[in-house]
C-alpha cells in the first residue's frame, strides 16, 4: 500500500510539472469536430487518463476472474475441512465405542480367569480356542469382508544388552511392550500373553500384504526407539516375527496347523538376523 502511493506521489508530480511546461493553446480536430484553444497538456493528461482508463476496462475482467476462483477456492477449502472435522469426530467416536467394548471385553475375560497376571492381556491359553472360532467363521461367512481371511502373528524379542536375571524388570519390560503393541492394534485384532515375554496377536480380514505391513509396524513401534520402562531405564530391543494367512481362497480347517507354521515362520525370523519377519500363506 505505501508504495502505490508513493508511485501515485510520483506521477503526480510528473504530470505537474509536465503541465506547467506545456501551457501552448493548440486546435484539435476529431471527425467532424473541432476544438480550437485548448491547452496541449490538458489534451495530453486527457488522452492519457483515457489510455489508464481503457487499460482497467480490460483488466477488469481478469481481476473478476481471479476473485471468483479464489472465493471458489476458499469454499473448496471450508467444505473439506468441514467434512475432515466431521469425518475425525467419527473416527473418534468409533474409537470410543471400540475401546469401550474392548474395555467391557476385558472385565469379561478377567472375571472368567482369562487374563494375564502380568501384562492383563488374554491369556495365549485361549490361542486355539480363538483361532478355531475365527477359522469356523470365515467357513460360515465366506463373502464377509471381514471374516474372509484369518491371520496369526506371534511376536518374540530379546534385549540388545542381556542383563542379569531380575523377574521384576522383566515383568516390568513385558508390560511396557504389550502397551505399545496394544497402542499399535487395529480394532479387529486381538493380543494374547504368555506370562513370558512372548505375544501373540490375531486378526481378521487382511491378504498377505496387509499383514506383513502390520507386522512391521509393530516391528518398528518396538524397535524405533528404546523403551522406557517405569523406573525410568531404557531398553533397546530386537524383535521377531512370525506370521500366516489363510482365507477363502487359501482355506485350512486347522488351528493346529497354523500355530505351528506360525511358529515355524518366527523360528526362520530368528534365523535371518535381528529385528527380521517373516508371513506365509497356509492352506491345507
Amino acid at each position: 500500500m505505501a508504495l502505490f502511493l508513493i508511485s501515485a506521489l510520483v506521477v503526480a508530480f510528473f504530470a505537474i510539472a509536465f503541465a506547467l511546461q506545456n501551457d501552448q493553446l493548440i486546435t484539435i480536430n476529431f471527425f467532424i469536430w473541432q476544438l480550437e484553444q485548448q491547452h496541449l497538456a490538458t489534451v495530453l493528461l486527457i488522452t492519457s487518463g483515457l489510455g489508464v482508463l481503457f487499460g482497467l476496462l480490460v483488466t477488469i475482467p481478469t481481476f473478476l476472474r481471479r476473485e471468483w476462483r479464489i472465493s471458489r477456492s476458499k469454499k473448496q477449502t471450508s467444505s473439506l475441512e468441514d467434512q475432515l472435522i466431521a469425518k475425525q469426530q467419527e473416527v473418534d467416536s468409533q474409537t470410543r465405542k471400540a475401546s469401550t467394548l474392548r474395555h467391557s471385553y476385558q472385565h469379561l475375560l478377567q472375571s472368567l480367569d482369562l487374563l494375564d497376571n502380568t501384562t492383563n492381556l488374554v491369556s495365549d491359553a485361549a490361542v486355539p480356542r480363538t483361532t478355531r472360532a475365527l477359522l469356523q467363521q470365515m467357513k460360515m461367512q465366506p463373502l464377509d469382508e471381514q471374516s474372509k481371511a484369518v491371520a496369526i502373528l506371534l511376536i518374540d524379542h530379546q534385549r540388545q544388552q542381556p542383563t542379569p536375571g531380575d523377574l521384576k524388570k522383566d515383568h516390568a519390560l513385558w508390560t511396557e511392550i504389550a502397551q505399545v503393541l496394544q497402542q499399535n492394534l487395529t480394532v479387529d485384532s486381538w493380543l494374547f500373553s504368555n506370562n513370558q515375554g512372548k505375544f501373540t496377536c490375531s486378526l481378521t480380514g487382511l491378504d498377505l500384504k496387509a499383514v506383513t505391513q502390520y507386522a512391521e509396524t509393530l516391528k518398528l513401534a518396538l524397535t524405533d526407539g528404546p523403551l522406557t520402562l517405569r523406573d525410568g531405564t531404557q531398553t533397546t530391543l530386537d524383535v521377531h516375527i512370525g506370521g500366516v494367512v489363510t482365507d477363502t481362497e487359501h482355506p485350512t480347517e486347522s488351528e493346529q496347523l497354523l500355530l505351528q507354521k506360525a511358529e515355524d515362520a518366527l523360528a526362520m525370523a530368528n534365523k535371518r538376523g535381528r529385528n527380521r519377519l517373516r508371513v506365509v500363506w497356509v492352506t491345507d
